[in-house]
Order: structure tokens, then sequence, then C-alpha cells
């Protein structure tokens, strides 16, 4: 096994979160899994597969419970390889598609930052180097959507060139390019992280809060909407950049968002993490990430997210499966994947402080 580079984790996991992780990955293994192609299905009732989102999440989910458990280790084995069916080798830059083909080219350049980290998470655990090459097929596409309108950065899809440029798109791949740089050391790639960091950085970050913008338009200007993810990759990337270059003003940024984010983001009267899990567990491991900067003992920021995870737990939870919004209970009749797989990768990561 290769050791993690990216997050250095505790290998003696919290026995409650871990089984509330676990228990809920074998839930979803049993309901939404689709024997014939090895993937899972994007609700309950439903046999179409999981758009590419919801794959990324449950690959991290199940990449997480192999490093609790690894009798998980072939569960996550054959999920990575069936994804390969995502792959679109149409040009002009092959890359991981929203669905399985065969279908025209629909390809978002964040849903294949997500499966960088995904699969690099995969090698680090499994240690077959398919995967690192696969994730470097995969930042190949993602580092495609740049161009220099707009001063840089990378669009959100491909087909809407031209149209924004995102947050969601950028943060998260610069954290994909520090993944691959971690196993590779190519300065080239390091020094474009840094690069696409500085520009939304500087494009989409509100100087009045601190938090992340959602993206700026072709015409320069900025949808000012809020999701908790988007400043979340922006703590990872830039704890990773302090740990990588030892420039303080990635630590003191890394610092800053993350004081913003538990400011904004954390309900004062409850404890919930005020937003949607899909964007809410990617919160919350960032803050493992920042710690993981700079370690000593379990941040404030760490403390809050393990009791919004039990608020959840106690008011977000019905017949075994959990609300998609982590602050105001509602429940569906047909569960996504995408909902579920990201508390179980929050308990899971959690767990492993």
């Amino acid at each position: 096994m290769i050791p993690a580079m990216m997050l250095a984790l505790s290998y003696t996991p919290d026995p409650v979160f871990a089984k509330r992780g676990l228990d809920l990955v074998d839930k979803v293994r049993a309901t939404y899994y689709l024997p014939e192609s090895k993937l899972y299905a994007d609700k309950i009732g439903v046999t179409q597969p999981a758009f590419n989102w919801g794959v990324g999440v449950w690959m991290s989910a199940l990449n997480a419970a192999a490093r609790v458990d690894k009798k998980y280790d072939a569960a996550l084995r054959e999920y990575a390889d069936a994804t390969w069916v995502y792959w679109n080798d149409k040009g002009p830059v092959p890359g991981y598609d929203v669905l399985p083909g065969p279908k025209p080219v629909d390809r978002y350049y964040d849903d294949n930052a997500w499966m960088v980290l995904d699969l690099v998470d995969a090698y680090e655990h499994l240690g077959d180097k398919k995967y690192l090459e696969w994730a470097k097929l995969s930042l190949n596409y993602v580092l495609s959507g740049e161009d220099s309108k707009l001063g840089g950065g990378i669009y959100w899809r491909e087909s809407d060139r031209g149209d924004s440029k995102n947050t969601c798109s950028n943060a998260p791949s610069t954290a994909a390019a520090l993944a691959v740089w971690e196993h590779t050391k190519d300065g080239k790639l390091l020094a474009k992280t840094r690069e696409i960091y500085g520009w939304t950085y500087r494009t989409l970050r509100d100087p009045e809060d601190g938090l992340m913008w959602d993206a700026i338009k072709h015409d320069g200007k900025i949808d000012k909407m809020k999701w908790s993810y988007n400043t979340a990759l922006m703590i990872r990337t830039a704890a990773a950049l302090y740990k990588a270059t030892g420039r303080q003003v990635y630590k003191r940024q890394a610092l800053e968002f993350e004081a913003a984010a538990v400011k904004h983001w954390f309900d004062p009267a409850t404890g919930a993490i005020k937003d949607g899990g899909r964007f809410a567990h990617l919160l919350a491991e960032s803050f493992l990430h920042r710690q993981d900067m700079a370690p000593n003992g379990d941040s404030k920021a760490v403390v809050a997210s393990k009791r919004a995870m039990e608020w959840l737990e106690a008011n977000g939870k019905k017949d075994g499966w959990y609300s998609a919004e982590w602050y105001k209970p509602k429940f569906d009749k047909q569960p996504e994947l995408i909902d579920q797989a990201s508390v179980a990768r929050g308990y899971l990561m959690m767990s492993l402080r």
C-alpha cells in the first residue's frame, strides 16, 4: 500500500462514526447496486446509473470505507474499474462523461476533477498504478478547460465554454492537480496549480466575508451564490500548497477561509451545517486538510463538524436514509446516491480523526 500523501489520517477509527459510515455503505451497496454493469443507480428504484458527480462522491465513500476496513478493497477496486465506461475518448480532449456511452459528448471539468481525486485515493490505497495513470488522463482533460479569457481559469462545462468559469471547477481542479503532483513532483504542474488557485482567489473571493462566490460569467459579471464546497476546496488547496511550498501566504489564507466558513456555515443554535450534504461533507473534510497543515489536536472546526454530524444523526435520518439537506431535514421517497454517499464519506473521514 502506498501511504496517503494529501491527508495524514489516523488509522484507529472512531468506532461510532466508523460504524455509522460503514452501515450506510452496506445499505447503499445492497440497494443501489446494478449487477450487470457493476455500477450504482442514481436513485432508488431506477436502473439508470448515477451521473458522474454522484459517481465521484460514491467512489470517495468507498475509498474512505477501504481506509477504515480493508474488506472494502474489493468493492472499491470493482467500482473504480467499472467507472471506466464513463470515459469518452472523443476529441478534442478525452475525459469522463456525465453518463456512460455511447452518447453525444457531455463532459464537465469539475466532474473530472473529482474523478482525479478519487483515482489518486484509490491508487494510494490499493497500489495499482493504473489508477494514477487514469487520474493523469482525467487531469489532462481538466486542465484543457483553461484559457486566457477573463484573465485565466477553467470553464465549468465543455459544451458551455465561454459561458462561465466557476469556483466549483477551479478549486477542485487545483486540489486534483496537487494530488497528482504529490506522486510526480512535476514542477510545471505545481506552478499551474498555484496559477489557477491564485486566479480563483483573486477573481471569485468575496472580500466582505472571505467566502467564495459561485462563478464569473462571460461578460465579467459575478454570480454571488455561495455553496460551502467552493470555500472548502480553497481551504484544502491552500493547506496543501503551504505544505508543498512552505509559503506562509497559503497558511494564512487557509486559516482565513476556515474562520470565515465556520462563521457562515454553522448554525449557532443547532450546530448543523447550513447546506446540502453533497456540499457540506466537503466542508467538513476540508477542515481535516487544514488541521493536517498545522496539527495540534482537533481544531474548533473539526469539533464543530463532528457535532454537526451528530445533529444530522439525531434529526436527519429516517428508515436508515439521510436527508439531502444537513440543516432542515427533508426525506425523499427516492433518495439519491450522491446524498447518501456524502453522509457515508463524511462519517468515515471524521472517524479517522
